[in-house]
């Protein structure tokens, strides 16, 4: 079985955006913890705690830039081969 350019283009495209769904989910409500925490009057919540869900949100961040640029890529690729 030949599988083309555009096939192998289009099926990353579908990995990439659920991918992307759960890694959007993720950010989100790590977002609504980390403000949450924040916002806390509570003395027992370790400053440690937040600096390492603001670096995960970082990470998430990050890997929601790199799945964007490789969907640009995969966009680029899919309409040269049309």
């Amino acid at each position: 079985m030949d599988t083309t350019v555009e096939e192998l283009a289009l099926g990353e495209r579908k990995f990439l955006h659920e991918l992307s769904n759960h890694i959007v989910v993720a950010q989100g409500m790590g977002a609504v913890a980390l403000r949450t925490l924040q916002s806390s009057e509570d003395d027992k919540v370790d400053p440690k705690v937040i600096e390492k869900l603001e670096k995960s949100l970082n990470a998430m961040n990050k890997m929601i830039s790199v799945v964007k640029e490789r969907r640009k890529n995969l966009h680029s690729i899919s309409k040269k081969t049309i």
